[in-house]
Parts: structure tokens; C-alpha cells; sequence
């Protein structure tokens, strides 16, 4: 009988190091999370990978997630 490979969470966590999820993104940013969601949601930006059903987002898209939050920021200020 083959048993299936068992991956252990630190394993996930050094493939997936540079990837984050949208609270990480929000804890980053100092942002609340329905502000980050909203704008991956605003931008349709696609998760570069996901596992089970948490969404894991690039260091480009993080940048993208920014100027979308700085677009809120400018219109909110006038």
C-alpha cells in the first residue's frame, strides 16, 4: 500500500514565503481588510495561488493593491 505525501505547514510556508494573503497585505498596509478585499475586488485581481480557500497575492500585486488604496485616499481627501 503507497502512502500519500504528508506536507507539513512549514513546508507550505517556505514555498509560499513570498506570497501573501489579503490580512497579511491588510496588517502590512495598516489598512482594514474590507478595504483591501474591496480594492482586489475593484481591480479583479487574481490570486497567483491558492490553497484550499485562502487567496495568495504577489509582491507586484501588492504594489497594484497600494496605488489602488492611494486612488481612495486622493478622492476621499477633495
Amino acid at each position: 500500500m503507497i502512502e500519500p505525501d504528508v506536507v507539513s505547514i512549514q513546508e507550505l510556508q517556505m514555498e509560499y514565503a513570498d506570497l501573501l494573503t489579503a490580512s497579511q497585505i491588510a496588517d502590512q498596509l495598516d489598512e482594514p481588510p474590507q478595504r483591501i478585499t474591496y480594492i482586489i475586488r475593484k481591480y479583479r485581481l487574481k490570486p497567483v495561488q491558492r490553497i484550499g480557500i485562502i487567496r495568495l497575492f504577489s509582491g507586484k500585486q501588492v504594489e497594484a493593491i497600494k496605488q489602488g488604496l492611494y486612488g481612495i485616499q486622493v478622492r476621499s481627501s477633495k
